[in-house]
């Protein structure tokens, strides 16, 4: 799909897990769009290096950072916003540890852990700070990557940590969406479907990849470009009336 170079001109996005996935392809579709990028990553520089390759510098930022505790998502934000007037954050950045329901106590103590550290705890301390500025400014946009599984359960028993965190995390954003509409602030939640990308096709061999698009609706993954195009469009606050909402992306997979 072809952007308005211009859509996003002028404004700034902070975007967490830029260097791999959905992040590193959302990246590439806000610049080319015109905005200024401030990726996020954890480790992966080469992957966020990747992603913003070609922008022009000035409009291309790389911010190293954990989100596993409160601290590290607010030194996040404080990083991103001492030099740049934040416009939109997209909530991306995420994990999804086994948490076998057949395995070690440890190994689904600490899967969980992780999962609600960095999905909800993180995030939602990250989601809190940029909701506050906002709100003090009166505008600002906050996109969030929820999933199809926080709307109806994990399909896979022992990813059930996932699920339930980017349930948490759609919820808060709910929360702030009804607390703050009145403030100026958007609030977005994308439900993505099976994405061919990152998580979503971790490990799976040509095989998996075949018997996993057999049993979608549409007969393939959602393209990751489908969901950056859409957090483009969210991102250029086209349609604020849209705060709140959880917007379904799997390809008529699952229809509420």
């Amino acid at each position: 799909m072809i952007l308005d170079p211009t859509a996003l001109a002028g404004r700034t996005v902070l975007l967490t897990g830029a260097s791999g996935g959905i992040g590193q392809v959302t990246a590439q579709t806000l610049a080319a769009a015109g905005a200024t990028v401030l990726a996020h990553y954890r480790s992966n520089r080469l992957g966020a290096e990747t992603a913003l390759a070609g922008v022009p510098t000035e409009r291309a930022v790389l911010l190293a950072g954990d989100l596993d505790t409160p601290d590290a998502a607010r030194r996040l934000w404080h990083e991103a916003s001492a030099a740049h007037q934040v416009d939109v954050l997209v909530l991306n950045a995420a994990v999804n540890p086994d948490t076998p329901v057949d395995g070690a106590d440890e190994e689904w103590d600490a899967g969980w852990q992780q999962a609600l550290q960095v999905n909800v705890v993180g995030a939602g301390a990250l989601m809190r700070e940029a909701v506050r500025a906002f709100v003090a400014r009166g505008s600002g946009t906050v996109i969030v990557l929820s999933s199809w599984a926080a709307e109806q359960g994990s399909r896979i028993k022992d990813v059930s940590s996932y699920a339930a965190s980017k349930a948490a995390i759609r919820n808060l954003a709910q929360t702030f969406a009804r607390a703050y509409v009145r403030d100026g602030l958007v609030v977005h939640i994308l439900a993505p479907g099976v994405v061919d990308a990152g998580m979503g096709v971790a490990g799976h061999d040509e095989t998996a990849r075949s018997a996993v698009s057999e049993g979608l609706a549409m007969g393939r993954y959602v393209e990751p470009e489908e969901v950056a195009v859409l957090i483009a469009f969210l991102a250029a606050d086209g349609c604020a009336s849209l705060t709140g909402s959880t917007l379904d992306i799997n390809g008529a997979s699952y229809i509420r």
